[in-house]
């Protein structure tokens, strides 16, 4: 095969049948197969995807081993030279398999993945009104969703690719930007690519180590995308490959399991991958977000608070006990790569 599509599903049916049929129609005459992970499986539960999808390779897994290790576990039976990641809460163009391939083609080997154009679902206006938004972009502009016949609504964007911002944040570039002002070229290299859709070389992913299985949701692209950035490697953007994504549709907009492991993973992440000066800004940084949870909680306001106490010990606990496996992957990075951190710090992290 030329490509192997991994879709995982975690009791998302509806979703994740809208995303296979949306690879089906899929124009192109590269040859490529879906392989579809259903996470805490149960009797039955891929029956649906069988009847309709008969020639999708299956991985039945008894536990939900989250986004990070179920993708793992989708490559480790495909069969393709390069390995497309679309989530199953995404709808893809088209031509968006075509897209990807063509590009990834096109650009030199030391090109390791390509981070396609990922368009929210649904329209959006500003919430100017002083009523509660649905959304908040990077510089703090908020959106409200809206009907498509509504006045001023909008298309906005969910992703370019994966940026970087003060103080060590992994998040989507161009995040709630209108589509009107989509990037229309794709010389400028985001920092990575987004795990919901992208297609990454394999002969890279064995070399630099795929995700780390313990992420179990959120950085795990982060943190391949900066090994691949150590290693060498480049990602790009391509403009044409367009999905369509129900934000969070698996996982919710502001969930407590969203925020517990985007804090774990982005502090294992710098631990692993970034300089000891940006590592202690980053833990700089948790250590204040857990201090003003506990005056909330203090001053009997827990509502204000980011994670509850229990979430919090909960994140010390993992921290410590995967830090040391996390450490001796720092430590066995060739001087090469470590040569290389703060370089890639300074192209990428805003000043």
């Amino acid at each position: 095969m030329d490509a192997s599509v991994i879709v995982v599903n975690w009791r998302k049916p509806e979703l994740t049948l809208r995303c296979l049929a949306s690879l089906a129609a899929q124009r192109t005459e590269r040859s490529f197969e879906v392989v579809l992970v259903e996470n805490e499986a149960s009797p039955g539960s891929t029956d649906p995807f069988r009847e309709k999808y008969p020639d999708v390779a299956f991985v039945e897994n008894e536990r939900n081993l989250g986004f990070a290790a179920g993708v793992a576990s989708g490559v480790r039976v495909s069969t393709g030279d390069v390995l497309i990641l679309l989530n199953n809460d995404a709808v893809a163009d088209e031509a968006f398999v075509d897209a990807l391939l063509a590009r990834l083609r096109a650009e030199p080997a030391e090109v390791a993945a390509v981070a396609a154009a990922v368009e929210l679902q649904g329209r959006y206006r500003p919430a100017d009104d002083g009523r509660p938004a649905d959304l908040t972009s990077h510089v703090g502009a908020v959106w409200r969703r809206v009907t498509e016949s509504d006045p001023g609504a909008v298309a906005l964007m969910n992703s370019t690719g994966i940026t970087v911002l003060h103080g060590g944040n992994g998040a989507d570039r161009d995040w709630l930007v209108p589509t009107d002002r989509l990037r229309r070229s794709g010389d400028d290299e985001p920092f990575g690519f987004s795990g919901g859709a992208a297609a990454l070389r394999r002969t890279v992913w064995d070399a630099v180590g795929g995700f780390d299985d313990s992420f179990f949701m959120y950085y795990e692209d982060f943190d391949l995308s900066w090994r691949m950035r150590l290693s060498g490697f480049r990602i790009v953007f391509e403009p044409t490959a367009r999905v369509t994504h129900e934000h969070a549709g698996s996982s919710g907009h502001s969930s407590a399991l969203l925020r517990f492991h985007s804090l774990r993973n982005r502090l294992l992440t710098t631990l692993r991958n970034g300089t000891v000066r940006l590592l202690l800004l980053v833990s700089a940084r948790t250590a204040g977000r857990a201090l003003r949870d506990a005056l909330a909680v203090i001053r009997s306001r827990p509502a204000d608070a980011y994670l509850g106490g229990a979430e919090w010990w909960r994140l010390v606990r993992d921290v410590v006990a995967l830090a040391p496996r996390v450490v001796r992957t720092r430590g066995a990075a060739s001087p090469a790569m470590r040569s290389r951190r703060r370089p890639v710090q300074r192209r990428f992290w805003p000043s």
